[in-house]
């Protein structure tokens, strides 16, 4: 499971906030028994000085915030997240080899951070006595000691001596923690250099230092020098408060705006949960390619089908929408586009539609239930050739008249939230007279404005739903499925509710001689071409071709063959 943190979190034992985020699984081997420094302020002032907090790295990023719930909790977290994803950011880049400007550049932010936190109250002068009278002393002189063994380790040109230098002068500054506090991972080849240009920097701050001591506070004569760092990662851009920061923020985001049915959003919000589990960490701004191709490979290898249009389809809609909206997602690439799973159908697989035996025996058998959504689905399914969930989620106020007077269905999205596949799926079906016949209108009429086939016996409305929540009309559609099974309908390249669209789309034609257009219209299946959008059927021509649909004949008929055999 991924650990989503975005906000302080409470410890058992003490009142103070902590900071949690899990380290990727794959940086667990670099990062782990490492250590991170990480600058929070001491106030909520913006210009606040700022104190360091030190952690060894293991599975958990953890560590107090030195406060309760506060807006200054928030503050340091907020901070803490800056620097613990920019370091992230850093260690999944990996080592980098800086050119000689950089290195200059690094050198000069430990001058300016030296300079910085010691020149307000410079190292103190103090007199001392000694064998041979008074002495002058000063901490100065103890760094310009610690800079002199430091020169000396480092002339060794090994890296133990390069080791013993950064130590000897922790006490000045810790470059290891100078660095992780900046996000920056430096080759072999760049922390030789940076340890070699050490201890010229650290005499260059003790001799502004010194000056400072003796009240002289002009301009540094050295800051001139030191080219401006500038750090490679985008961290603290994404930390700007409009940006989305972690993939729950982007998908909330894609959700507002796509509005798409409740079952999509709970299975893409698993694909996505799914994703973030496989790369091991919340942040969509650090996706790379390579993570969408492994991710990829990884699904294919586990035998899943059609993952270019489930997994991978719902990231790549994902970040099309962050990269569309850019200047306030903070998105500024798709490593998702183009990545596809090219996966050939294999023979046997292919969905098929319902035998006109099996479509007697279901319309037979639902003549016998006492349930609605079992005795008037599968025929609303039969004479329509629609979705389950289209006919599941009808209420009595979308059976209309048209203006020819014929009873029709208008199937649109449901008042309590129920949706449609897409726009070509809203339309107005007139309803077959074998449904007349047998009592549908009656039945309608009883369930008052309602639903009419969940709410219980009054058919009330759902309450309101959430954005992701499914709607009960799922459930009606799971019942018709498993009812479906159990006539002994088993085939599972045959859908126990979806085999009726494939089974219409052959059976109209042949029956009425009517054109795939209008099969189409009838169906809601979006048009062809952009010719084909431009025809609209009336629902008179649509009845005359459903009427030619014998479905009463069809449900007698295994009636009478259960006779025949009985006798």
């Amino acid at each position: 499971m991924v650990m989503r943190i975005s906000r302080p979190m409470k410890r058992a034992g003490t009142k103070n906030e902590q900071f949690k985020k899990r380290v990727p699984d794959v940086l667990l081997p670099i990062l782990r028994g490492k250590k991170l420094s990480i600058y929070l302020p001491e106030t909520t002032a913006p210009d606040s000085v700022t104190y360091v907090v030190t952690v060894t790295l293991g599975d958990m990023i953890t560590f107090s915030l030195g406060v309760p719930a506060s807006r200054l909790a928030k503050v340091r977290h907020a901070a803490a997240l800056g620097h613990v994803e920019a370091f992230l950011d850093a260690a999944q880049r990996g080592p980098e080899d800086l050119s000689h400007l950089e290195i200059t550049s690094l050198l000069g932010e430990i001058h300016k951070a030296l300079l910085a936190q010691h020149e307000a109250n410079p190292p103190a002068r103090h007199m001392v006595v000694v064998e041979d009278g008074v002495e002058e002393w000063s901490e100065l002189s103890e760094w310009q000691e610690m800079i002199t063994d430091a020169e000396v380790g480092i002339r060794t040109m090994t890296p133990q001596g390069r080791a013993a230098a950064v130590s000897r002068v922790s006490r000045i500054i810790d470059v290891d923690a100078f660095l992780s506090a900046r996000a920056v991972m430096l080759s072999e080849k760049s922390y030789r250099d940076l340890v070699e240009g050490l201890p010229s920097t650290l005499r260059r701050v003790v001799e502004t230092l010194a000056q400072r001591s003796h009240g002289n506070y002009s301009a540094d004569p050295y800051a001139p020098q030191y080219p401006q760092w500038k750090a490679k990662t985008t961290s603290a851009r994404r930390l700007t408060e409009e940006y989305v920061k972690t993939f729950d923020d982007l998908f909330d985001r894609w959700k507002a705006e796509d509005k798409r049915a409740a079952s999509t959003i709970s299975t893409w919000r698993g694909y996505v949960a799914r994703f973030t589990k496989f790369v091991g960490h919340d942040d969509p701004h650090r996706v790379e390619r390579v993570d969408a191709l492994r991710w990829k490979d990884a699904l294919v290898a586990e035998g899943l089908k059609k993952i270019s249009t489930t997994y991978l389809a719902a990231l790549n809609t994902l970040y099309r929408f962050g990269l569309r909206d850019s200047e306030t997602t903070g998105i500024n690439r798709n490593p998702f586009e183009g990545v596809k799973a090219p996966q050939k159908a294999v023979a046997g697989t292919r969905r098929l539609p319902f035998t006109r035996p099996e479509v007697a025996l279901i319309l037979s058998a639902a003549r016998k239930e006492k349930l609605a959504h079992l005795r008037w689905v599968p025929w609303l399914q039969a004479q329509t050739g629609s979705r389950v969930a289209e006919i599941a989620q009808l209420w009595a106020t979308m059976v209309i008249t048209d203006d020819a007077g014929n009873p029709c269905l208008n199937i649109t999205t449901a008042p309590d939230g129920g949706s449609l596949k897409n726009e070509g799926s809203e339309r107005v079906v007139p309803i077959h007279p074998d449904l007349i016949a047998d009592g549908f209108l009656e039945f309608v009429k009883s369930r008052g404005k309602g639903p009419l086939f969940y709410g219980g016996s009054k058919g009330k409305a759902a309450t309101q739903l959430r954005d992701d929540q499914k709607h009960p009309s799922k459930g009606v559609s799971n019942r018709v499925g498993t009812w479906v099974r159990g006539l002994g309908i088993t085939d599972k390249r045959k859908g126990p509710t979806h085999s009726f669209r494939h089974w219409f789309k052959s059976e109209l034609p042949r029956i009425s001689k009517c054109n795939i257009l209008l099969v189409n219209a009838i169906q809601g299946h979006s048009a062809e071409g952009d010719a084909a959008g431009y025809y609209h059927p009336e629902t008179p021509e649509m009845l005359e071709a459903i009427s030619k649909l014998d479905l009463k004949g069809m449900a007698d008929s295994v009636l009478k063959a259960e006779q025949l055999t009985d006798a």
